[in-house]
């Protein structure tokens, strides 16, 4: 199958983005509620880190 593209928008219209757009929206604390679900499965500590994957299960 033959897929063609075609732009509706004209390069300069592309590339004007609003500035609110432009930035990436930086979160903080306020925005990150309360883990939802979470069930503890598995602790790793150093000696784990080093002992490799294999013991954690």
């Amino acid at each position: 199958y033959d897929i063609y593209w075609f732009c509706l928008f004209s390069e300069s219209q592309m590339f004007s983005l609003p500035s609110f757009q432009k930035r990436r929206r930086r979160i903080d604390r306020s925005m990150i509620g309360e883990p939802t679900n979470f069930v503890h499965t598995a602790h790793v500590g150093s000696g784990d880190l080093f002992s490799g994957m294999n013991s954690v299960s």
